[in-house]
């Protein structure tokens, strides 16, 4: 019975893209947007996203299983404006109205200029520094999310609080805490008035897991100081967690971040593993675009060194490129020219899609192509710096994204593999 309403909410779809262009959700027409375009691209191989959608298939009709998707980014991501829709479409799609957030970064301790995402916020106390893998002078040990906050006052605490996104609420019951662990490094407890029901302490993992007695929306945590050594606390991020089927939409971005700003961040092997993604996602190339020393056959080897650390830790995880937004760069007295360097990002994720059977979402030719960026101003979808989007454009972005990943969903639909029963 449930697969048999699984396809007619995909009928429903097809029905509605006659009037939307596309299936899953209805999106505005602008007539710069090149709709046509709008799929996920394989240049190769694409039987690893077959295994990602038999999962998908698995959680819809069965109600079984979890999904873990991690999306990596600069700036277009960090916000959680493209990927939140994202996330939220693939709530709603399964019909998911509490969910775990996954992935979180506190980015106002300890930095003045931030853009954290709206769906859960961070309040502290004690003095807070950051540090971004952008710079230079960001040194020592870095998380997958290219940026790390420390404290050294020894009562400092933080509290994360979840909000709400659409229709969907996020929750937790279990939350891992990656931080430095060394002989100075602060121990981390919970905040009065919280408890937990098991607190798990995972050296190698280098995270300490917190699981409680129910579903919360907010918890606080403590710095500890146990020995007289002990001067400073590392926090490299939080995965937030349910015990309970669904998708866990996984943001992981940077500001100014490059491909190899993520290559400086030495623990991504170990915290990706934490949260097995069964997709990767990566949109990693509108700051590489921008070096002029720019050099494709460089990015192309420095994404191979990336790619190898996922295939270690998930070597059946489908992986999809997305190319870069169109951009301008800035000239003298203000003048805005068209960043080719675009198109060599575009070939360069084509050419790693053939290499190791990944998909790509060619975003820069949905958008228009090269010098689209112009009409995106015009119609208030992009801001007048020419390389960020507005709201509206990272959200118009989520839809146009999440109906290319429901087209090829319909497609593993059609293949034998699909009527194989799930277990």
């Amino acid at each position: 019975m449930k697969r048999i309403i699984t396809y007619l909410i995909l009928l429903f779809a097809s029905t509605s893209y006659l009037q939307a262009q596309d299936g899953a959700v209805n999106i505005n027409q602008y007539p710069f947007v090149n709709y046509s375009l709008n799929q996920v691209e394989f240049f190769n191989d694409s039987m690893d996203f077959y295994g990602f959608y038999r999962k998908l298939d698995a959680l819809i009709t069965t109600g079984k299983g979890k999904i873990n998707i991690v999306h990596f980014g600069g700036s277009h991501i960090q916000a959680d404006v493209w990927s939140g829709r994202m996330r939220e479409n693939f709530n709603q799609f399964i019909n998911q109205k509490q969910a775990a957030r996954g992935w979180v970064y506190p980015f106002k301790m300890g930095f003045t200029k931030n853009n954290n995402p709206s769906n859960y916020t961070f309040n502290f106390t004690g003095k807070w520094d950051g540090c971004r893998a952008v710079n230079s002078s960001c040194g020592g040990e870095i998380g997958m999310n290219a940026i790390k906050t420390n404290t050294y006052d020894s009562g400092a605490t933080f509290t994360i609080t979840m909000g709400q996104t659409g229709k969907t609420e996020y929750w937790f019951d279990r939350i891992k805490v990656f931080y430095e662990q060394h002989h100075q490094s602060f121990e981390l407890g919970l905040d009065s008035p919280y408890s937990a029901k098991q607190i798990i302490h995972n050296k190698k993992g280098g995270y300490t897991e917190f699981i409680f007695e129910q579903p919360m929306k907010q918890v606080s945590f403590k710095c500890l100081k146990t020995d007289s050594i002990q001067n400073i606390f590392t926090l490299f991020g939080l995965f937030c967690d349910l015990d309970a089927p669904g998708i866990n939409y996984n943001a992981i971005g940077a500001n100014g971040a490059s491909v190899p700003t993520y290559l400086k961040c030495s623990l991504m092997e170990q915290q990706l593993a934490a949260i097995k993604p069964d997709l990767v996602i990566f949109s990693v190339g509108i700051n590489d675009a921008f070096d002029p020393n720019f050099c494709q056959s460089c990015y192309e080897n420095n994404y191979r060194a990336w790619l190898a650390i996922v295939k270690k830790v998930a070597p059946n995880a489908a992986i999809l490129f997305t190319t870069n937004t169109d951009s301008y760069k800035k000239g003298r007295k203000g003048k805005y020219f068209q960043n080719v360097t675009g198109l060599e990002v575009k070939s360069a994720m084509r050419n790693l899609s053939y290499q190791y059977n990944t998909g790509v979402w060619d975003l820069f030719s949905i958008m228009g192509g090269l010098g689209s960026i112009e009409f995106w101003i015009k119609n208030q979808m992009a801001a007048r710096d020419h390389v960020h989007l507005s709201n509206s454009g990272y959200r118009l972005l989520g839809d146009l994204m999440f109906n290319a990943f429901i087209r090829k969903y319909e497609d593993y639909l059609k293949t034998p593999v699909a009527h194989l029963k799930h277990e």
